[in-house]
């Protein structure tokens, strides 16, 4: 297996796992929102919807048409990949913040960073591994 295809299923995992957490806010909101240590708002008939559209609906759709991109046209997927892998950069870019800034550095804080990084790491890594077979002189890939 090479770099790049090795590169590639990384990033289909690490879909997997995205879609997968969509799946969980779709199903059982109530149970992501005490995952994240938020709760509801009494009288607020919308604070589901929101869990289920931002937490569900959008990492389920995002993660899996990258991972069918990744799949079906490995160059367009790895673009979209790393795009995707930009925005968990930039949720673990947001913790790092918030841990300065409003002292949050606790456990579950330091854990989501890192997970954060990896998908974000995770999802690039096929963009990475298409542009290191270009400037390594082999052209055509």
């Amino acid at each position: 297996m090479t770099t790049l295809h090795l590169s590639l299923l990384l990033a289909v995992i690490a879909c997997l796992i995205g879609g997968g957490l969509g799946v969980l806010a779709l199903t059982r909101p109530a149970r992501v929102l005490k995952m994240v240590g938020l709760s509801l708002t009494e009288g607020v008939g919308h604070s589901l919807s929101e869990v289920r559209a931002t937490y569900g609906g959008l990492f389920f759709v995002s993660h899996a048409g990258v991972a069918l991109a990744l799949i079906a046209s490995p160059k367009i997927g790895a673009c979209m990949a790393a795009a995707l892998g930009l925005a968990w950069s930039g949720a673990a870019l947001g913790r790092i913040v918030s841990m300065a800034i409003d002292r949050a550095a606790n456990r579950f804080n330091l854990f989501a960073t890192l997970f954060e990084g990896l998908m974000g790491i995770a999802l690039a890594t096929p963009l990475w591994a298409y542009l290191r077979l270009i400037y390594q002189g082999n052209g055509v890939v």
